[in-house]
């Protein structure tokens, strides 16, 4: 071969050099910090230090953490964190904010969660603390119906520590007073308090937080359940049984509307029913409508139920003044 028509790469090794040892070309694609491709210059892959991704997962949104909670959150805090040592806590709080938890719910029956850690199944924790007896509640909320102001607070999404007063009074309280009274649980298999039930208790100390009904919860009866026996028990106490659960009045049919061009000059003026209708009508539940559907989801610096049921009573009450004052102009 001619000099001139250069040296192609796939050529021959000379005579001499037929002995060399040649290198086998690697049918194995390089996988880098591999422990199964530990050879020289190479380094062992390194374990995963952190848990396993959660995607959408539920996520502690309080940029201050679980700290200056106010009342019951704060004395729920003891007991759900009683024993969790500061390393299974700070890393629970990073659980928390990078929302390792699937699934979180809290039930008259207690709380369970999904946490995920660093293996692919997820852990189960469980929490539940000790549950008043049917008999219990009845009792706090006969004590509770004779005072109005449980559940004007209650409605307005105020917890004062005042609502301890009806527990203590039948020898219960509201907020167990010894960590024994919950109990925790995880599959997780290290040692309990584990970081993955501190993960679970700081999600559940800022639920508790935005919404203190939970408080009720936790101890066997629902939050929103508690407000409608209250009210029951306050209509039964004030107008009787049969007042407080009667029948809802059968509705009239309506005379046959006039055509809309003979209402045009009257359309915006209010019909002559309105002077026959009586300056004060019959009590009623108040915000039922905001009872039923209870607690809002948005989350936020006041309850959105709260605040609802302050505009509705701010409106109402203009109402009635504008009403009394047309009457009184007619006379």
């Amino acid at each position: 071969m001619s000099e001139s028509q250069g040296t192609p790469e796939s050529v021959q090794p000379e005579k001499s050099d037929a002995l060399a040892p040649v290198a086998p070309a690697s049918t194995t694609p390089f996988a880098r910090n591999s422990s199964f491709n530990a050879g020289p210059g190479l380094r062992p892959m390194r374990r995963q230090e952190g848990p396993r991704r959660l995607k959408n997962g539920i996520r502690l949104r309080r940029k201050e953490g679980i700290e200056l909670l106010a009342w019951p959150a704060d004395a729920w805090s003891s007991l759900l964190l009683e024993g969790v040592d500061d390393a299974a806590r700070n890393e629970g709080l990073d659980y928390a904010r990078a929302g390792q938890t699937a699934i979180l719910q809290i039930t008259p029956e207690g709380i369970e969660a999904s946490v995920q850690g660093r293996v692919a199944r997820p852990y189960t924790v469980t929490i539940k603390p000790e549950q008043l007896s049917a008999l219990d509640w009845d009792r706090v909320v006969a004590i509770m119906a004779r005072e109005a102001v449980y559940s004007a607070k209650l409605l307005a999404g105020e917890m004062p520590p005042l609502v301890e007063q009806p527990f203590a009074s039948i020898g219960k309280h509201l907020v167990p007073h010894t960590a024994s009274s919950v109990a925790r649980a995880c599959t997780c298999g290290l040692p309990l308090p584990c970081k993955h039930i501190a993960c679970v208790s700081a999600l559940v100390l800022e639920r508790l937080a935005g919404d203190p009904l939970l408080a009720f919860t936790l101890r066997g009866l629902d939050g929103q359940r508690l407000l409608e026996r209250l009210q029951e028990a306050h209509s039964i106490a004030t107008r009787g049984i049969a007042r407080a659960h009667s029948n809802p009045p059968t509705v009239e049919q309506a005379p046959e509307p006039l055509p809309l061009e003979k209402c045009v000059d009257n359309f915006w003026r209010p019909g002559r029913q309105i002077d026959e209708m009586p300056s004060e009508t019959e009590p009623f539940a108040p915000h039922a409508l905001l009872r039923r559907l209870g607690q809002s989801p948005l989350q936020g610096k006041f309850p959105l139920v709260g605040l609802l049921a302050s505009i509705y009573d701010s409106i109402a009450e203009d109402g009635r003044k504008l009403r009394d004052g047309a009457l009184q102009r007619d006379e």
